[in-house]
């Protein structure tokens, strides 16, 4: 069917107007962009361009030839979009004659008059996020990540006794920490790291940059051949490695009590796009050589994890020591009960409309000081008590922890130094 001009005052198109100008949706440019994108197709007569490859591509902005099966981008917001249409037309729409609905298992938009008789549906009481698609492993088994999540937090649980409850309504610091952090005005991309990415590093012997890590360029590089070449630059592609630590926190990360489902999503490293790191709010697991996307926000910090490859450790760097502070803490890899060194960073977004936060550690030992720190209730409150502003809300700041790990678990932590940011 060729394509044909709709009128504009098409109360259909009027009502669409209407619904992404409205408050649910003026934090959403994706979900706005999404909704505008199916109902100017459905409005035009072309109907058959609704698909999941097109949506991609035009709202997303995916490469032609990108594999939706891969890349849950589209299915994932979709199922945000329906969920914000049925709350919208359970509150600000509640008086609207017609309703849009874009039903399961399609993304062209139904528009329907509502019964004058028949009231608002109401809000559903919980609404669970879609699993991710993102394995880890091997990709024979394509496990969802938010399934390797769920059982990790299921044996946390179980292990600790409830543990993770002690957070409670005492720790107001950490409570606006988390609500602000956790907002259901803005989507949030949790991103462990790429664990495969390190692993090429050290097939290579060289650094993958951020802009190759972005274009996917490091995967078809011909020193990876060289060095391997059994290894197909698909096998890698294909495989969705990270770490136990990361997988600990992102668990631990469902189970706060702010956490709005509807609003957040797991993301691997290599799926992200620089439209969701321009849009949304991220936390980002790991330092800058398994997650570059730190990278992004590395010129506002004054610490970072960074590797030395002479000394094949990691370490963190400060950049302009204070008094009684080194410029480098680095773990000793000889010793069993070690000293290791996590990085805590809260900054301002791309858009500067929302937050990111970075968890990081010289160790995956490193890295439970960090999430024990966020994550234990009152060690936190305290120290954002003691940096909160007059009207009692966080500034962006680092903090750098020291621990002690025992076998590879970390059992003790201190405050090494913060640092407040503008």
């Amino acid at each position: 069917m060729a394509p044909q001009p709709f009128d504009s005052m098409d109360s259909r198109w009027v009502l669409v107007q209407e619904v992404v100008a409205s408050s649910l949706f003026e934090k959403s440019p994706r979900l706005r962009a999404f909704l505008l994108y199916v109902a100017e197709m459905e409005l035009s007569g072309r109907r058959h361009e609704i698909n999941e490859q097109h949506i991609g591509t035009h709202v997303f902005g995916r490469p032609l030839d990108y594999n939706p099966g891969d890349d849950s981008i589209v299915r994932s917001q979709a199922r945000f979009l329906r969920q914000r249409l049925r709350e919208y037309f359970a509150t600000t729409g509640a008086g609207s004659a017609l309703t849009i609905e874009i039903p399961k298992g399609s993304y062209v938009p139904i528009f329907e008059a509502r019964d004058a008789n028949q009231p608002a549906a109401p809000l559903p009481e919980e609404i669970t996020p879609e699993p991710a698609p993102e394995p880890v492993g091997l990709p024979a088994k394509k496990l969802p990540l938010l399934w390797i999540v769920a059982l990790a937090a299921a044996v946390l649980v179980a292990a600790g006794g409830g543990a993770f409850w002690i957070y409670t309504s005492h720790h107001e610091a950490s409570d606006r920490f988390w609500a602000t952090l956790f907002s259901p005005h803005r989507t949030q991309l949790i991103v462990p790291a790429d664990s495969t990415l390190i692993l090429i590093e050290e097939l290579t012997g060289k650094e993958v940059s951020f802009s190759s890590y972005l274009h996917q360029e490091y995967l078809s590089k011909s020193e990876l051949q060289q060095v391997a070449p059994h290894l197909e630059s698909s096998d890698l592609e294909n495989s969705h490695y990270t770490s136990m630590a990361d997988l600990r926190l992102v668990a631990r990360l469902y189970r706060q009590p702010q956490i709005d489902a509807q609003h957040t999503q797991i993301r691997y490293a290599r799926e992200l796009s620089l439209s969701d790191a321009r849009e949304d709010d991220l936390i980002l697991i790991g330092g800058s050589r398994a997650n570059p996307w730190v990278t992004l926000f590395s010129a506002q910090m004054n610490f970072s994890v960074d590797y030395d490859a002479a000394l094949r450790q990691n370490r963190v760097s400060n950049r302009a020591p204070r008094a009684g502070e080194r410029a480098s803490y680095a773990e000793n890899a000889t010793e069993a009960n070690r000293t290791v060194y996590g990085l805590v960073a809260y900054v301002p977004s791309l858009d500067r409309q929302g937050h990111v936060l970075m968890v990081a550690g010289t160790s995956s030992a490193g890295t439970q000081v960090a999430a024990d720190f966020l994550l234990s209730g009152p060690p936190l409150n305290s120290f954002l008590q003691r940096v909160q502003r007059a009207d009692k809300s966080i500034p962006p700041f680092e903090l750098l922890l020291e621990g002690h790990s025992l076998n590879g678990n970390a059992t003790s932590s201190s405050i090494v130094a913060f640092r407040i940011l503008p």
